[in-house]
């Protein structure tokens, strides 16, 4: 946490899929703040030709024709345990977007005259606690404390009606280069209430491109007999052309793709030159925006309200503009949809509300946010099989507590292995597993009744503790979900810390706390269920995605935990369990 002596402005960031905003609460009033008259930075980091590092627009301007040396839309893997090649190194998405936030920082320091430690970041609703974690470590590598992680459509709700005490409930639909949102929000007497949250982190603007530049590589296949979407160099090219295509799109019936020498067919260069129309683009992306109004029509149900009940419509996000986008939601929700902001501003501006708020300057209304996800445990059900008991529902208020009681399985069991989920499905392998922790030093049955209560409590940036009780005597075990999570362990916040040094040429400030070892692949069972059920489990359930070699090294591990327990060797389970979950971290994904 922030030193409370510390009284520097907080700055909101945007930390967007295709493009990044900051804001700041600065002379009285809200600012997106500029550089070169541009409050847009492009989330694209480069290496160029001579070794400089490119961030937003420089490295975008090459993206086309150095891709191996250009990374964009990094928001889309963070969560993600993967490196990312640029140049002759690989880096995480942590560290790209760390150059992001860096950039963005040091914007807003020009604009206070002084140093910015302190930031609220934004992150799509349906973002996950890994996810949000990821943004987080971002942030530290950038040399922010990040005091809160909002959700992004809860931002921009509170650049609406942000003076009005009258009670208005909206839509606000945020459609970005990467991913979709949708919030149900109420609004009344200075408070925003998100009532619900649905959303898809793989559907935005990004995917409308590529369905563009599919169509467009197809025509082209069939009269030059070359597939565009096959070679780094021309795909980029194309992407790039097919972005400003859509967005032209937004204003003109149709539009031309000129790209000369785009490819070599029979040892001559040949060139891309075809006319695409709006009805053409419309037709290709229609499915995509069926999804965004199927993701509206659920939350409404979700919040509890009637069509009639919504006031307004409101519109976040750059790929909003499309034409299409604003038709079907007019259509299906009769509503007009409409800006009051910038759609490219507002999430920024909002988190920039929330910031203030949290430095001390009351600019906007109290926010009330919502759990984008359903939380549970591992446990077994009636019919002796594994499944997921949630204890934390879904567009639950937050901050939250809620707690469940479970049993042992056996009354001499002395300890047991509580494993966390985060998903909607009662099958537990649909889930995603966020953690592992063990409750041990349990009491006989004829002891103690064998209960185990466990609770869950998230707070308001999404950061979520468990805690497992024995009901009878009280020894308890608590897991830090953002702890847990960390996709960078101490050693590996080192080398991220090394790599951003050498990339800007100066030292990178950045306060990582220490991670706990706790495992992050494991299994467990709060209902009755043998110790390491849930990591056997998963690992079976591996088995046939894995290659040979990692195939057998997890057979014989799955054999070697098996004997130990049956063999009671409780000394040799630890390491083995440990390289189990290691194995399967790093072949499985």
């Amino acid at each position: 946490m922030h030193d409370p002596h510390d009284m520097s402005p907080v700055i909101g960031i945007d930390l967007g899929t295709t493009n990044s905003v900051v804001a700041m609460f600065h002379d009285g009033q809200l600012r997106v703040l500029e550089e070169q008259g541009d409050g847009l930075l492009p989330s694209v980091v480069g290496m160029a030709a001579d070794g400089r590092l490119l961030v937003g627009e420089a490295a975008r301007n090459q993206l086309a024709a150095f891709p191996e040396r250009t990374i964009a839309s990094v928001k889309r893997r963070m969560g993600e345990a993967v490196m990312l090649p640029m140049a002759d190194k690989a880096y995480t998405p942590q560290e790209i977007s760390a150059i992001i936030l860096r950039t963005l920082k040091e914007r807003a320091e020009q604009a206070a005259g002084g140093p910015i430690s302190r930031a609220v970041i934004t992150v799509p609703a349906f973002f996950d606690e890994q996810q949000r974690q990821a943004t987080r470590e971002a942030g530290e590598l950038a040399g922010l404390t990040v005091e809160r992680i909002i959700n992004e459509p809860t931002a921009a709700s509170l650049v609406y009606h942000a003076g009005s005490d009258e009670r208005r409930q909206l839509i606000v639909y945020d459609l970005g280069g990467g991913t979709f949102d949708v919030s149900i929000v109420r609004i009344e007497q200075g408070v925003v209430e998100v009532l619900s949250s649905k959303g898809d982190t793989s559907l935005g603007g990004d995917d409308f491109d590529n369905l563009l530049a599919r169509f467009v590589a197809d025509r082209f296949l069939e009269e030059f007999g070359c597939d565009l979407m096959d070679q780094s160099s021309s795909r980029w090219r194309l992407l790039t052309a097919c972005e400003q295509a859509k967005r032209e799109l937004s204003t003109v019936a149709e539009t031309r793709l000129a790209e000369e020498f785009i490819a070599t067919v029979d040892d001559r260069q040949v060139s891309l030159d075809m006319l695409v129309t709006r009805s053409d683009y419309e037709s290709l992306i229609a499915d995509l925006v069926q999804r965004t109004i199927d993701c509206v029509d659920e939350a409404i149900r979700d919040a509890g309200l009637m069509l009639s009940q919504i006031d307004e419509l409101i519109l976040v996000g750059g790929s909003t503009r499309t034409p299409l986008v604003r038709e079907r939601l007019a259509s299906e929700f009769r509503r007009e949809p409409r800006w009051s902001v910038n759609p490219d501003l507002a999430v920024a501006l909002g988190a920039a509300t929330q910031a203030a708020a949290i430095g001390g300057q009351q600019v906007g209304p109290v926010l009330v946010d919502v759990a984008t996800h359903t939380l549970g445990v591992a446990a077994i059900e009636p019919d002796g099989e594994l499944g997921f008991s949630p204890i934390l529902r879904r567009n639950t208020p937050l901050p939250s507590r809620y707690e469940e009681t479970f049993s042992t399985q056996h009354s001499s069991q002395e300890k047991a292995e509580i494993s966390v989920y985060q998903g909607e499905s009662p099958v537990l392998d649909e889930n995603r597993l966020l953690g592992t922790f063990f409750l041990e030093g349990l009491h006989e049955a004829d002891q103690c009744d064998g209960r185990i209560i466990v609770r869950f409590e998230l707070s308001l940036d999404g950061t979520l503790e468990v805690t497992a009780v024995e009901a009878a005597t009280g020894i308890s075990q608590r897991l830090a979900i953002d702890d847990a999570l960390s996709r960078l362990k101490e050693q590996d916040t080192e080398g991220a810390v090394r790599r951003l040094a050498e990339l800007t040429g100066r030292v990178v400030d950045a306060e990582v706390e220490s991670i706990d070892s706790v495992p992050v692949a494991s299994g467990g069972k709060p209902k009755p269920a043998s110790s390491h059920a849930v990591l056997l489990h998963r690992a079976r359930q591996a088995l046939p995605t894995l290659n040979e070699e990692d195939a057998a090294d997890v057979e014989r591990l799955i054999d070697q935990i098996t004997e130990a327990e049956a063999g009671g060797d409780a000394a040799a389970l630890p390491e083995l369990i440990s390289e189990l979950d290691e194995l399967l971290f790093y072949a499985a994904g």
